[in-house]
């Protein structure tokens, strides 16, 4: 099971560094492609648009064919995706890169149902926002990494040199592509156990002494939670994308060096994760959500404010406060939802497509306005979160049905407990 949490995790570093190039290509294709503000934002419809159309067929599909083949495919689809801007490069076409990245987002999106799910069922309820906090901290690492790579490539170093074509893009998402491709095959050879979540709540009762309840799959907790998690992810693909044009309209930088604090601001991101998952080991995860909350909410206020050249460095406190609320929304919104837990796991991952909502809104409002009042957009997002944490993830609908176990798959206890005893026998042999 270590091998397979091990693979899981490998994926959310995945679609983090993809994110991560996503926010520095709106700048480059506006230099290059004379695209306006709200232009640029076509490509976060099409991502995260994608979220929202894919996300229940993908977890119909993972209930069909399990996880692991499931993943497989997420993979393939990003690597179809990724190869497709070399022809996309070669005639400069912005719509070419945008469904391509719809592609990958396909891809992604298939992925993000496994893996969320996977690692929040891959053990003892009770810790299930530890572990996906501390997995989530892996994207973290790829979003620090990925603007950095796209500072060099894109926009030449240390000054605004970069190419006046798409050159350096091509050859990046072909790399990207190829390293995909051997991850892929990995996971063809690589054993991935399927997790029956009935059995896991089951084995959870009897350890704890407490009667097992399923939650319904229109129990507030979920409905809302998917709600916050659109509100959420909106706000945080809108802070990302119009972080560039803050540090370089407020605070008066190079759009290399804003794209590096931008490499920064993920660090704090990064950061907040670790940290917030060492706090949750003491604190309860609703409690700490809401805390994190309030502190964006004040530093928002801040941003919208302040008008200095040192206000941008607000940012990467925003960025530090927003970080633990993905994972932990998603935990406590599919808290207890046993045989739905895919279902609801999608719902919740259907809120990915508010990236593809509240940062066209954004943009529309700098275009028309100022960068510092777009940041209202986000704001109102955190306020949410708040409540959420504060209130709404307590709304929890049982029903009184029986807990159900599939016989024909083992939960991750028993699979280890068939390990060891095959270990004795081979031993004894």
């Amino acid at each position: 099971m270590l091998l397979a949490g091990c693979l899981v995790t490998l994926l959310f570093f995945l679609w983090g560094f993809s994110y991560g190039l996503l926010d520095t290509l709106n700048k480059h294709f506006r230099n290059v492609l004379g695209l306006s503000t709200t232009e640029t934002t076509y490509m976060q419809v099409a991502y995260f648009g994608a979220y929202f159309i894919w996300s229940i067929p993908a977890s119909y599909i993972c209930r069909k064919i399990g996880y692991k083949r499931t993943i497989i495919l997420g993979l393939t689809l990003y690597v179809i995706g990724a190869l497709c801007f070399y022809p996309s490069a070669q005639n400069l076409s912005f719509g070419g890169f945008v469904g391509s990245l719809f592609v990958i987002a396909l891809g992604l999106s298939t992925l993000e149902n496994c893996a969320n799910t996977y690692i929040t069922i891959l053990g003892s309820p009770k810790w299930a926002s530890v572990r996906i906090n501390v997995a989530q901290s892996f994207n973290g690492i790829a979003t620090v990494i990925a603007p950095i790579v796209a500072s060099y490539a894109f926009f030449g170093g240390g000054e605004d040199s970069g190419t006046g074509d798409l050159e350096s893009v091509k050859w990046t998402y072909v790399g990207v592509g190829c390293g995909v491709a051997v991850i892929a095959i990995l996971f063809c050879f690589a054993t991935i156990p399927e997790i029956d979540e009935e059995a896991m709540m089951a084995a959870e009762a009897e350890e704890t002494g407490v009667a097992a309840r399923r939650a319904s799959i229109l129990s507030p907790h979920l409905l809302i939670g998917a709600f916050t998690e659109f509100m959420y992810t909106g706000a945080q693909i809108a802070l990302a994308s119009m972080f560039i044009f803050y540090a370089t309209e407020v605070g008066g930088f190079t759009d290399a060096f804003s794209s590096r604090l931008l490499s920064y601001g993920q660090l704090c991101f990064t950061v907040g994760r670790f940290v917030g998952a060492a706090l949750m080991r003491k604190f309860r995860d609703d409690h700490l959500l809401a805390v994190f909350a309030v502190c964006a909410v004040i530093t928002n206020v801040f941003i919208i404010a302040m008008k200095t050249t040192a206000t941008p460095y607000a940012l990467l406190v925003l960025m530090f406060f927003e970080s633990i609320m993905f994972a932990t929304i998603f935990s406590l919104a599919t808290k207890d939802l046993g045989r739905y837990h895919k279902q609801g796991s999608a719902l919740v991952i259907m809120g990915v497509s508010g990236g593809a909502v509240l940062p066209p809104i954004q943009a529309v409002i700098h275009d028309h306005s100022n960068v510092n009042i777009s940041f209202v957009i986000t704001l109102v997002a955190y306020v949410v979160t708040f409540f959420y944490g504060l209130i709404f993830c307590k709304w929890i609908k049982y029903v009184d049905e029986e807990i159900e176990v599939d016989p024909s798959i083992d939960s991750p206890n028993n699979y280890e407990k068939k390990e060891i005893t095959e270990e004795k026998v081979e031993m004894h042999q």
